[in-house]
């Protein structure tokens, strides 16, 4: 066992020379504590004077508590168990601090402390003793604790105070303004304290508030014994203080300040085993550290690395889980589809008939769209032959190819144009009636079917107006087309054509033809009233932005 010299004078160096640990912490030995005599109380007016017997007061005794004579009151001593209690409660609020034992002592015999000590037989397991007398001195007690080293025999502390009769009360603050502040003394070259921080494996998963520390050995009674798992005990954690900061700087500076916190109150050095509660019932985090003592220690939390598990399409559903492990998708009770897509929405369709088709006629659906127009279905008859192209829709022709029908189209707004079909006639010469027919329709029900009908073709008669095209259409796919004036239906889509002949033109037309050629400038071509054949150039050579129409898609090979 470490003995320790201690007085409220000695010296640093020697405080350092000895060491407590928490397995070997200070044991204080206390004695019940002594008393002599009682003090006998001479009253002044004697016996035969009971007007002055009455003057004095002595509040804390009652009638049965004393005794008196001619002349002498005799008041019963304060009970030294009491006293004893009281320093025991004191020296047992350091909980670096053991009690070895207490005993009970009715009257001290010497004056010699030292040879009491000497002969006394107190627990081996003993570093220091307290002894205390109690007089009773007129109308005050009078305390006189002693702090004494058992291996050298030294009184290291003596403190006295008087405590009058009325004052009873400030008993225990006066003895714990003498005891604690020595308690603290001896164990303070001893004890560090200790903080914990956290890392990247850990900051997210720590229960700051549900930590727990044990010593991994303790003493009981006489015997050094290992700890179990009941000896842990709950501890706080704080912000560091602003001391830390400035003594550590350059250690804690390392780190940001969320990741590290200070445990409450001190250590005494020694062993320890830290647990951590974590988040979500995951087994505790345990780990030992050493406390060295006038040290900051440092615990640190650093959890095992868990890969997370496998989640090909990253949909946040461990593939384990994942009906479709390949297509992301969303959580399901049912096994069978969690991680799955959501079905789509059922689409609501419906269906657009075209009546009227005759020979020579050529006409497209467009679906009009604020993200751009597109367009649904194109086609044409010539000769009895009516060719359709609906892709992806499909489409039924009835059994005289007078009509078509376009099955299951998204509703929305459409758009149908009819215009003339060319025939060429000759080599690079194409013909063309002056036909133009559109018009909207409203499919905003599901299940509904529209039927709109192609005008009556307007065979007029009127001179003959000719445009040439420079350049003819390069590819088959590539086309031109004609609109009459401002109008957005045009009257003609060309492909492959050197000139085209428009028949049956109005005489009193005065306006323009305008000419679309995708990629590049209109071609404007200017037409005066008259009857006499006109030749006109169009001049789609300017390149330029694509020219903005109202479809959006490519036409397909139905105009060659």
């Amino acid at each position: 066992m470490k003995n320790i010299l201690f007085t409220l004078s000695l010296s640093t160096s020697i405080l350092m020379a000895k060491s407590f640990t928490v397995s070997d912490p200070p044991m204080i030995y206390i004695y019940h504590f002594v008393s002599y005599d009682t003090t006998s109380i001479v009253l002044h007016g004697g016996s035969a004077d009971e007007s002055q017997n009455k003057k004095l007061r002595l509040p804390l005794f009652n009638r049965n508590d004393l005794s008196s004579s001619d002349n002498v009151i005799v008041g019963k001593p304060l009970d030294p168990k009491l006293v004893s209690a009281m320093v025991t409660s004191a020296v047992a609020q350091n909980t670096h601090v053991n009690i070895a034992g207490e005993s009970i002592q009715n009257r001290i015999k010497t004056d010699n402390f030292i040879k009491l000590v000497k002969s006394y037989d107190y627990p081996k397991r003993t570093d220091f003793i307290f002894i205390g007398e109690i007089n009773t001195v007129a109308t005050q007690y009078e305390i006189d604790l002693k702090l004494i080293d058992v291996s050298t025999q030294i009184i290291i502390s003596a403190e006295s105070f008087n405590i009058p009769f009325k004052s009873m009360n400030d008993l225990r603050m006066k003895i714990d303004g003498a005891v604690m502040p020595l308690m603290q003394t001896i164990v303070t070259p001893f004890i560090g304290n200790a903080y914990v921080r956290v890392d990247s494996t850990s900051r997210d998963r720590i229960r700051w508030n549900d930590i727990s520390i044990r010593p991994l050995k303790t003493v009981v009674g006489s015997t050094l014994m290992k700890t179990s798992e009941s000896d842990f005990a709950p501890y706080q954690t704080e912000t560091m203080p602003d001391a830390f900061l400035t003594t550590h700087d350059i250690l804690l500076s390392k780190f940001s300040p969320t990741d590290y916190k200070l445990i409450g109150g001190a250590f005494l050095a020694g062993n320890y085993r830290f647990r951590a509660f974590l988040k979500n019932n995951e087994k505790p985090f345990e780990t030992d550290f050493i406390v060295k003592a006038g040290d900051l220690n440092e615990i640190h939390m650093s959890l095992p690395y868990t890969p997370p598990p496998k989640d090909t399409d990253g949909d946040g559903i461990p593939d384990k889980d994942d009906a479709c492990p390949e297509t992301p998708g969303e959580p399901n009770n049912d096994p069978e589809k969690n991680g799955c897509p959501p079905p789509p929405p059922p689409k609501l369709f419906g269906s657009i008939t075209l009546l009227n088709v005759w020979s020579g006629v050529g006409f497209e659906l467009i679906l009009l769209s604020d993200d751009g127009d597109e367009l649904i279905m194109l086609g044409d008859k010539n000769n009895a032959v009516l060719d359709v192209d609906s892709e992806p829709f499909n489409n039924r022709v009835n059994k005289d190819k007078t009509s078509v029908t376009v099955l299951d189209l998204p509703l929305g707004t459409y758009v149908r144009n009819s215009f003339a079909r060319s025939e060429e006639r000759f080599p690079g010469k194409h013909y063309v009636n002056l036909f133009s027919d559109s018009d909207t329709l409203k499919l905003n029900k599901a299940g509904m079917t529209i039927k709109t009908k192609i005008a009556d073709q307007n065979k007029t008669t009127g001179r003959e107006v000719i445009i040439y095209f420079d350049p003819f259409t390069p590819e088959e796919d590539d086309e031109y087309r004609l609109f009459l004036g401002e109008s957005l239906v045009p009257f003609t889509v060309a492909s492959i054509a050197g000139e085209l002949h428009i028949v049956g033109f109005p005489t009193a037309f005065s306006g323009t033809i305008n000419v679309e050629r995708e990629g590049f400038q209109d071609g404007v071509v200017t037409i005066k009233s008259g009857s006499k054949k006109t030749y006109l150039i169009a001049n789609l050579n300017n390149a330029g932005e694509e020219t903005e129409t109202t479809v959006k898609g490519k036409l397909g090979s139905l105009w060659k």
